[in-house]
């Protein structure tokens, strides 16, 4: 062979090894969030994205519409496709480049939703032998167009920017149980009612605090929240990282950051149970949480993106004096206080459903509820009655006081007074629940403060579509009213759709 010839032989077997080794990472990938069996929201302007070569033209195709989008400097690319018009499918996703392809499979078009929060969001359908309700779901799954998303937990320094590792399961009787709870609930409700194909993208994480799910530059600039960050680095740095259990950032770095371009019609949440315990939690969890909420909005370019919510259950046993206190209680209504401060956001009030425990497994009031407030606030079905009552104002006289709530045309009613709840679901252990008020009283779960700050169990009857009288003998000149306060809650005001009163105390 000539000389020639094996030279040119040489510098295309270089050529040919260099592009192997150099060239391996060139390709166009998608995360695990559009892997095949996915769920797209439909819309406009619905976001996909993925890692190509450094400034490399990305095209993507769902069905036939398509999008192209130029890869950053870090290999990012994000394109936006106008899903507006496209059937439910399923429909193949591609992403191509001169570098290569990627093709996801038996992609859905319709309704995400976001689902975040600790462990009772987390909670599966079959965690601790099964959710009150979960034959009956099983039962009716099959076939649905259903897509439910769980996220990897990582624990990463920094941000993790796209990487959204996970699974997606088609639901059916053999996958049901290991997705979330209320999600499932939640998106099973949800789309009986409005048809197509619904999915939720569920990114908890068990045990996490409120501080776990901001951004850096948040808690920087709330002294309560650096403080804690300093703590937390103090003690790695000592070695005794085993301390912290609940880091700041964590699930906002590795969690939310990874999805925080996805597309979706709004948020579902579940946490507060670690911030239960905190000194000032009435307080403090109430600004917490509106932060956390803006800061997700911002990231996801959706500043009035809906979040709704639930407030905890209860817990362990009732209240056995009037003056009990405990920090769930205080939390609860930090949660309620915190509508005022989070525009387009609604809770949903499950106090009435609970266990011994704080992983009660009656999910699906928590479920249905939520999904209610999607009906009425974000679909625009208006018959569907969505929200609690909730206190409003109160009005002190000599000895009694008058307690008006926002009622959203449901009246006030009083439910049957509760003689018992369930301690165990499994067993089917009940507990008792002693009489508070006089054998007279139409409400039962109220206490009233005297002026020298004495609390009384009180009396109290519904006067009018939206208002309460509380009184109690020996309580004169009363100046706070509270009801169902304490970790479980044995209240029985309701309104005529069948949905609890929320917990409240008319304190600062």
């Amino acid at each position: 062979m000539r000389r020639s010839a094996l030279c040119g032989i040489r510098h295309a077997l270089v050529v040919a090894f260099a592009a192997c080794v150099f060239g391996a990472t060139a390709q166009v990938t998608l995360p695990d969030l559009f892997g095949s069996h996915a769920i797209m929201q439909r819309a406009k302007d619905t976001a996909v994205w993925g890692k190509a070569d450094p400034g490399e033209t990305v095209t993507v195709t769902l069905a036939d519409v398509s999008a192209t989008a130029k890869a950053g400097n870090d290999g990012w690319w994000l394109a936006r496709l106008d899903t507006s018009k496209l059937t439910d499918g399923p429909f193949d996703l591609k992403a191509s480049a001169a570098s290569g392809s990627v093709t996801s499979t038996d992609i859905l078009v319709g309704e995400v939703w976001l689902a975040g929060g600790q462990s009772n969001m987390e909670f599966s359908m079959k965690s601790f032998g099964g959710v009150v309700g979960y034959e009956k779901r099983a039962a009716a799954c099959k076939g649905r167009p259903i897509r439910m998303f769980k996220m990897v937990h990582r624990s990463e320094g920094a941000p993790i920017k796209g990487d959204a590792k996970g699974t997606w399961r088609v639901i059916s009787p053999a996958t049901l149980g290991s997705v979330t709870a209320v999600g499932y609930m939640f998106i099973d409700t949800l789309q009986k009612q409005i048809g197509g194909a619904a999915g939720v993208v569920d990114i908890s994480w068990s045990g996490t605090r409120c501080w776990a799910w901001m951004p850096r530059e948040t808690i920087d600039a709330h002294e309560e929240l650096k403080a804690e960050r300093l703590r937390q680095e103090a003690l790695i740095a000592k070695g005794e990282g085993k301390q912290v259990r609940k880091p700041v950032l964590r699930c906002w770095n590795n969690m939310f950051f990874p999805v925080s371009k996805m597309t979706c019609r709004g948020i579902i949440w579940y946490q507060g149970c670690c911030d239960s315990g905190h000194r000032d939690n009435l307080h403090l969890y109430q600004k917490w949480l509106s932060y956390m909420v803006a800061d997700m909005r911002r990231e996801m370019g959706k500043p009035n993106l809906p979040f709704l919510y639930c407030q905890l259950a209860g817990w362990q046993h009732m209240p056995k004096s009037p003056d009990a206190n405990p920090g769930p209680a205080n939390l609860r209504e930090a949660q309620r206080r915190a509508q005022k401060l989070i525009p387009n956001s609604a809770m949903a009030v499950i106090l009435d459903n609970s266990e011994h425990e704080i992983h009660g497994r009656f999910k699906e009031p928590a479920g249905d509820r939520l999904a209610a407030l999607a009906l009425n606030r974000v679909y625009g079905k208006k018959d569907v009655v969505c929200k609690s009552p909730d206190f409003v104002e109160v009005k002190f006289g000599p000895a009694s006081a008058d307690v008006r709530f926002e009622i959203e045309g449901s009246p006030l009613a009083a439910q049957p007074l509760r003689t018992s709840f369930t301690w165990n679901v499994h067993s089917n252990d009940v507990i008792r629940i002693e009489r508070r008020s006089s054998p007279t009283s139409q409400l039962e779960g109220f206490t009233i403060q005297d002026a020298a700050g004495k609390w009384h169990w009180a009396d109290a009857r519904i006067t009018g579509r939206d208002t309460v009288k509380v009184w109690a003998d020996g309580a004169a000149n009363p100046k706070a009213v509270r009801y169902n306060w304490g970790m479980q809650g044995p209240g029985n005001l309701y309104n005529a759709a069948g949905l609890p009163a929320s917990c409240f105390t008319t304190e600062p």
